[in-house]
């Protein structure tokens, strides 16, 4: 490909013969290469629906920024909806650097007249997929249509493109700030049939999905330009799929290949421009046997019921798999011959820096402490590894065995239940997933409660990227007891009773309150947590000081500390 590429023509044809056996033949037999293939089952839209509720009210899987875990439920029901490869919507793997990827210049936003009720009016929304495989930003590109979504607020991608572009401040009318604005400026004339709704010349080219990026204070945001990798977003489906109990996590792709699976009833050429092949034979890939063939022979009604959930990923899905290594077992892992020979030699490293130079900091550029920073480096890199692979034995275990235990339970007389644990997860999380996942007959619903549930869940939305839980204290609060400082409570008095809290946390806007005023157990760890703020040792524009209440101007980092130790008792 690269060849091809760079010399503007065809591999040649004896060349192509050689590389053909070189691989198939000659390089799999030297590395005993493997020749199967890895399948993993389909998702259709049940498995979608639970999906996405447990990303949005259960998971704890750790998002940098609340827009990191709404863009990875977006970019899922996108490719569930049309098909589309993950390196249509995001940056590509073969197109690194690009930024390249899903932009707003693709998006055609309208307010519609209902065709059978010209009295309602409904959202509509066009995307073009410029960037589908082998045609990138060349020919006509498909364009796939979207409609409003009532049944399950959850599962409308217009809902989530109306929350980024509030979050982008993407919308060129000035009249539209608001969630309400949208429905209330934007009725359609009586000599149209739609309200086209704008979007700013100066977000054209600006990706949707964005990857997140620490700023110059060390605190997680979302890049103004930068698309999101597709190494990210696999990542995050690796780790959710495995949070909500799937036993084999797979990649995007599986939500492809769940669309594939509903597009069987169309000819070659429609599949084929849909899906972006040029072969139809390349179909036959994405399609498994999910025919009733048994009924077909017998001449029986089929049980189309039975071959759905046959046939897709939730036959086999337990939330309830253990999602982190037991303290026994990571005792256990922390005695490995080959980590304890590296702890020893950091030990020894150190105390012979400590004993030349008295202190770490003092010996850092010497070619001892590079050696004790390897050193580190290779203790931390074989723990992940050790870590990681007891995990995959773990979760591979249970599976292999749940059957037995489940059969073994039933025999003892006990049931088999299993509660997810959400102490950690913020409540507001699980109340907007209440209001989005009501799976319910809109038919029978009034459009004017529709509409209020609609603008309802876009204001909790924007709301939820207010409340942000920074990674060190998303285990360490409980959100399912009570606060038991008045603090949490009332406003903060300005002399801190405890002298144990972060300032900077205290002064941030989108802080989650249980985060922001979080009490850290001893003064050293609270120092340490400061430090990750990265303040500069001289303000250039000066500082006001973050401690709510306190509106004094400071101009350098010891001044700061200084201020914070006298005037509200925080030592840091």
């Amino acid at each position: 490909m690269v060849w091809c590429r760079e010399q503007d023509s065809l591999f040649p044809y004896t060349m192509r013969r050689h590389m053909t056996y070189l691989v198939c033949t000659t390089l799999t037999d030297e590395y005993e290469l493997a020749l199967e293939g890895k399948t993993q089952p389909p998702v259709n839209i049940d498995d979608l629906l639970y999906k996405t509720y447990h990303l949005m009210a259960l998971t704890q899987v750790h998002f940098a920024t609340v827009r990191c875990r709404q863009q990875h439920s977006c970019l899922r029901k996108q490719m569930a909806s049309t098909s589309a490869r993950p390196g249509t919507l995001v940056e590509s793997a073969g197109y690194m650097r690009s930024n390249d990827a899903l932009k707003w210049k693709d998006i055609e936003l309208y307010m519609v007249k209902h065709p059978e009720d010209p009295t309602c009016q409904t959202l509509l929304m066009r995307v073009r997929h410029r960037l589908n495989k082998g045609k990138r930003n060349k020919g006509v590109a498909p364009v796939f249509t979207y409609t409003e979504r009532n049944d399950n607020l959850g599962l409308c991608v217009i809902q989530d493109i109306l929350e980024f572009g509030f979050l982008d401040d993407a919308f060129a009318s000035e009249h539209i700030k608001t969630p309400r604005d949208i429905w209330r400026y934007t009725h359609v004339p009586a000599h149209r049939l739609s309200t086209p709704i704008h979007f700013k010349e100066s977000v054209q080219d600006i990706p949707i999905f964005r990857r997140a990026v620490k700023d110059s204070e060390g605190k997680w945001v979302t890049h103004p330009t930068r698309a999101l990798p597709y190494q990210k977003a696999q990542e995050d489906e690796v780790a959710t799929s495995r949070s909500d109990g799937s036993q084999t996590p797979g990649s995007l792709y599986k939500y492809r290949k769940g669309a594939a699976a509903n597009l069987r009833h169309l000819d070659e050429h429609s599949r084929n421009n849909i899906m972006g092949h040029r072969r139809s034979s390349t179909f036959a890939y994405y399609v498994q046997v999910q025919d009733d063939t048994q009924s077909a022979f017998m001449e029986t009604p089929t049980r189309d019921a039975l071959m759905k959930l046959a046939t897709n990923s939730g036959l086999t899905r337990d939330a309830s798999v253990p999602q982190e290594l037991s303290h026994e077992r990571k005792k256990e892992l922390e005695n490995d011959v080959e980590l304890k020979n590296l702890k020893r030699k950091r030990d020894t490293l150190r105390a012979e820096l400590i004993a030349v130079y008295h202190q770490l900091q003092k010996a850092r550029g010497t070619d001892l402490y590079t050696e004790f920073q390897k050193t580190q480096n290779k203790i931390r890199s074989e723990r992940k590894k050790l870590y990681t692979t007891a995990k995959d034995e773990q979760h591979e275990s249970f599976f292999k065995n749940v059957g037995n235990r489940i059969i073994e339970r039933n025999y003892q007389g006990k049931t088999t239940t299993f509660e997810p644990d959400t102490s950690h997860v913020v409540p507001e999380r699980k109340a907007l997933a209440d209001l989005e996942f009501k799976n319910r007959d809109v038919d029978k619903i009034n459009d004017t409660e529709l509409l209020e549930d609609r603008i309802q869940s876009l204001e909790m939305r924007l709301a939820l990227h207010r409340l942000e839980v920074p990674k060190t204290l998303q285990k360490r609060i409980r959100f399912d007891k009570p606060s038991s400082d008045k603090a949490c409570e009332g406003s903060i008095p300005l002399k801190s009773e405890s002298g144990l809290e972060c300032p900077v946390c205290l002064g941030c806007s989108d802080m989650h309150p249980k985060a922001k005023r979080y009490r850290y157990a001893r003064k050293d760890t609270l120092q340490r947590h400061f430090k990750t703020h990265r303040l500069w040792q001289k303000f250039r524009n000066s500082r006001t000081c973050d401690y709510p209440g306190c509106e004094t101007i400071l101009h350098s980092l010891p001044q700061y500390e200084y201020h914070q130790n006298t005037a509200h008792n925080i030592l840091l």
